[in-house]
């Protein structure tokens, strides 16, 4: 049976707000924000009724939305900057205010006839759609049909607030009401904000009245979006399926070379595990790759298939004007953050080609780039710049490098791989020439990736023990092992087993780390 409050809700939420209002006790308005999160929360808890709220996502015009229909905008915050807002929470005929609801009979009389008691502060982001967030993904998320193509009609509003210059987003003007406290969403969460729609001015400067009349959500409640949202197949991971996923992202996208394929596999997976003992995701440089021959150049195939695979997934063919002309990092304008290409989502795996830097001038601002890209992948915290200091936030991106020499020309990565490819033909190939799996083959490949992202595993006392003693014998064979080597031995370990579905590493796969990191090092030979 459909409940009636949820009924009300989807078709008028503005008169459900109306109508608990109305049932208030108005001698508690000050936990009337907090009392509206819950019956909102309550009314759409279950994941059925959560998914009847139309979501708001770029491949639908925002003429489709009628003005205050409820919406969900799953969301990167961009900007927690803007100035607080001041509304009246009891307007003067009695009736309840904010969420975009103002006292028309004010508009007649004296602007100053209310009670001062009555005004609260209400907080004001800037939050994007999600950058990188793959065509699948996106369309999995919202129960979307994923042949639906993002509409080519989106005006992009404030576009220098999105990290990836000409992608199709919407940004939108949230607006929170009641004391948040330590609750305000912090830059770069990914959250789902439910609320209602409205349009409504923005100042643009702080230091000036221009203003732009922005899409604008009246948060009612939020919900925490997780990365890993497939439904869980019927049967657990078989080892084969690794093997089969191995196997078509070799043969795809990397000419046959299967242990690029796995060294790939594992960079996307991984992620940060310990911001204190800086277990971050291993970054991989992939050697010898070969550029591109046709004009304008073609994203490699690779790129294809992690779109295929991936949640969030940025390719970035890196040129010398690039690096020297786009923002990388956000700054802080007239108290406006102006995006970058680095400001992304926890989760996200950016794939690199240096195929486009020829001979010429890195600027300051050039190096300055290549710093900031350095450091996420060598710390995992992007430096945000503001007039008169930095403040740096932590970020969690997996990097590989596509690089035409023996190593990266400009970064320096983890772990560098020479590819080893019998044939190169195919690494440029069109989209529509890679060869897909079956629909559950694939299906079953994303949830692979997925549960290992998201995934936890143990390393057990008998292990470590293994480890420790294994690592003493071979410093003793050879003294070539160095600390950092065990360190980078023991993560591969670690994603070797999550990718299998384990959840303690095992000495096969600590063995696996070691076979795989020394046919690695034989290619230098």
């Amino acid at each position: 049976m459909v409940s009636s409050l949820l009924v009300e809700a989807l078709s008028s939420p503005t008169d459900a707000l109306l109508s608990f209002y109305d049932t208030y006790d108005h001698e508690a308005l000050n936990e009337f924000p907090k009392a509206v999160t819950k019956h909102f929360s309550d009314i759409f808890r279950t994941e059925e009724a959560f998914l009847e709220i139309p979501p708001l996502m770029p491949s639908v015009p925002m003429s489709s939305y009628r003005d205050r229909a409820l919406v969900r905008f799953r969301a990167l915050v961009q900007d927690t900057s803007p100035s607080p807002e001041v509304y009246l929470s009891k307007l003067r005929d009695g009736k309840c205010g904010g969420w975009g609801m103002t006292d028309t009979s004010q508009c007649d009389g004296d602007d100053n006839d209310f009670d001062y008691n009555d005004l609260r502060d209400c907080v004001i982001l800037w939050a994007i759609s999600v950058p990188g967030e793959t065509e699948w993904y996106q369309a999995v998320s919202n129960e979307e049909l994923p042949t639906q193509t993002a509409c080519q009609h989106v005006e992009s509003l404030r576009p220098h607030k999105y990290p990836i210059p000409r992608d199709t987003h919407y940004g939108v003007q949230i607006k929170m009401y009641g004391n948040c406290g330590n609750d305000i969403p912090k830059t770069a969460d990914v959250l789902n904000f439910v609320g209602i729609l409205t349009s409504e001015p923005q100042v643009l400067h702080a230091d000036s009245d221009e203003s732009l009349v922005v899409p604008t959500l009246h948060v009612l409640f939020i919900r925490e979006h997780r990365l890993d949202i497939l439904t869980a197949p019927k049967d657990p991971i078989q080892s084969h399926l690794r093997e089969e996923l191995l196997d078509w992202i070799a043969n795809e996208a990397l000419g046959g070379d299967r242990d690029a394929a796995e060294w790939i596999l594992l960079a996307c997976v991984a992620r940060v595990q310990s911001r204190t003992r800086s277990l971050n995701p291993p970054s991989l440089t992939l050697a010898h790759f070969p550029s591109s021959t046709s004009s304008p150049p073609a994203l490699p195939a690779l790129t294809h298939v992690l779109s295929l695979l991936l949640p969030l997934h940025v390719t970035l063919p890196l040129s010398l004007d690039l690096l020297n002309s786009v923002p990388f990092v956000p700054e802080s304008v007239n108290e406006d953050l102006h995006s970058g290409y680095l400001q992304l989502a926890h989760g996200t795996t950016m794939l690199m080609t240096e195929s486009g830097i020829q001979e010429g001038k890195l600027v300051e601002r050039g190096v300055l780039s290549v710093q900031a890209i350095q450091q996420v992948i060598s710390a995992q915290t992007l430096a945000y710049k503001f007039p008169f200091s930095e403040f740096s936030f932590p970020t969690d991106i997996s990097f590989v490098i596509l690089a035409q020499g023996m190593k990266s020309a400009l970064f320096q990565t983890d772990v560098t791989l020479p590819l080893n490819s019998p044939s190169t033909s195919d690494l440029y190939k069109a989209k529509s020439d890679v060869n897909l799996p079956s629909a559950d083959k694939l299906e079953a490949f994303r949830h692979l990736i997925l549960s290992a992202k998201t995934g936890n595993i143990d390393v057990t006392d008998t292990i470590s023990e293994h480890i420790q003693e294994d690592f003493v014998q071979q410093r003793k064979a050879d003294n070539v092992m160095s600390p950092e080597d065990l360190k980078l031995a023991i993560t591969v370990a670690r994603l070797i087993g999550l990718t299998k579905n384990e959840s303690t590493v095992t000495v096969e796969g600590w063995e696996h780390a070691k076979e795989l990191n020394k046919r690695r090092k034989a290619r230098f030979a």
